[in-house]
């Protein structure tokens, strides 16, 4: 073992070492991923906190508050929880992975949602939003969102939704009415998790489950390359390798041939043969023999290194004609009738390309279609999903704003916010098929108490 008092390379017992790097998109806070203990944390510089509402709940335990204060040569570092995902996310995700919660996660998170209310302060109204941490613990997080009762009960009753059973569903309907009144009594709060636990035990959030990506357009993003290097390099393998192979198999004939007769002609001059005086018989090789045997295995050596791969075949293959390629400009590959009519249409279609820019075109015609003056509608959504004939999302462009909220690769959700006060905000779930983005769900999003 190393003694950290004679080697400086040695690790400090309790050190926070730095993991990485992290930005505002990964959590409530940007900053660095830390070692804290057995765990990790995010280290924040204390003056960008300023007067944060989480400085009062360090000891709590579904509420972010400072884990650790680490000393710097210029200032203080604050250790926060490190949170990983909405909880809102984690359960969209869920529902699109076709894994809804079970019983004992509902529980659970439930409980420890109601837990975390409570650990709040009486009347505390500063904003925020409900994520969970690497370890799947369900936390308050004071910044973006909305009032913590108003959070609560609209995250419970999107956990509703991920069960059928009436005596649950109907313990968390009490539950969600209890959070839109300003007070609740606090023997309530016992009084559900005892029914809660009494139908299902507790259970671990399972954070294993991801939404469904497809492979091939996973492979398309990952290669990074231009629309169409595909197709011309799949144009340009035809053209390069056949003449390569048909100059091979002339030369490989040619070969056969001339081994064939050096043969033939050996078979001819084996019975030559002279006689000596005391009548003996010997074989004499005849002089034009050896030259032929010496002939034929110059060829050989010299077809095998003419069969050799080299530049010059590359070189023929590229000066043979070629039907509709342009070797030196790929970008100029003439594509089929049906391929130029199947890339214009992406191109020109105003659902394709990056989905915020694809929303207020899918909004457009989704009003028309609720106006009852559009056509195609069902190609606006996915299968078994119906066009929806009422709210913010049949009112037009003009009468709301797109935030994406999560992006899933194939699936998005998007927030719409309404531009009247007296409007629902709605969650938009978009899924691209066939490089357009079309609608697979749309819910509300409950309204928060002013």
């Amino acid at each position: 073992m190393t003694d950290a008092t004679t080697d400086g390379f040695s690790l400090v017992h309790g050190a926070h070492r730095l993991i990485r790097a992290i930005d505002e998109r990964e959590g409530p806070f940007a900053g660095r991923l830390v070692a804290c203990g057995e765990g990790v944390a995010v280290s924040v510089p204390a003056e960008t906190l300023g007067d944060w509402p989480g400085w009062a709940y360090a000891d709590a335990e579904h509420v972010g508050g400072v884990v650790d204060i680490a000393r710097r040569v210029d200032g203080h570092d604050v250790l926060l929880p490190w949170c990983t995902a909405r909880v809102e996310s984690f359960l969209g995700r869920r529902q699109l992975a076709d894994a809804p919660l079970v019983a004992g996660e509902i529980g659970t998170l439930t409980a420890s949602v109601v837990r975390g209310l409570r650990e709040l302060s009486d009347g505390e109204e500063a904003a925020g939003d409900w994520w969970l941490t690497g370890d799947g613990r369900p936390v308050f997080m004071h910044g973006d969102g909305g009032a913590p009762r108003a959070r609560t009960a609209e995250l419970v009753e999107r956990v509703a939704q991920h069960t059928s059973d009436r005596a649950m569903v109907r313990v968390m309907e009490e539950v969600v009415a209890a959070l839109r009144q300003a007070r609740h009594h606090r023997d309530d709060e016992r009084r559900w998790e005892e029914q809660l636990f009494a139908i299902a035990a507790p259970r671990a959030l399972r954070l294993d489950v991801f939404a469904p990506e497809r492979v091939s357009e996973t492979a398309a993003r990952r290669l990074g390359g231009a629309p169409g290097l595909g197709d011309a390099r799949a144009a340009r393998r035809p053209a390069t390798h056949p003449p390569f192979t048909h100059h091979v198999r002339e030369r490989l004939a040619a070969v056969v041939e001339l081994v064939r007769e050096v043969i033939s002609r050996r078979h001819r001059t084996r019975d030559e043969m002279t006689r000596t005086a005391d009548g003996e018989t010997k074989r004499v090789l005849p002089r034009r023999r050896a030259f032929l045997v010496a002939a034929g295995l110059g060829v050989a050596v010299l077809a095998v290194g003419m069969l050799w791969p080299s530049g010059s075949a590359d070189n023929e293959a590229q000066a043979a004609p070629q039907p509709s390629v342009t070797q030196t400009q790929p970008a100029e590959v003439a594509p089929s009738p049906a391929a130029e009519h199947q890339t214009s249409d992406d191109l020109s279609s105003p659902l394709s390309g990056d989905v915020l820019a694809t929303v207020p075109a899918l909004l457009g015609r989704l009003q028309e279609c609720a106006g009852g003056t559009g056509d195609g509608c069902a190609e606006l959504v996915t299968a078994h999903t119906q066009v929806p004939e009422d709210g913010l999302v049949t009112q037009g462009a003009a009468s709301s704003e797109a935030s994406l909220i999560e992006d899933y690769g194939d699936v998005v959700v998007v927030k719409l916010t309404p531009v009247a006060s007296d409007a629902v905000a709605q969650m938009l779930v978009l899924e691209r098929d066939k490089k357009l983005w079309l609608l697979r769900d749309v819910y509300d999003v409950a309204q928060q108490p002013e």
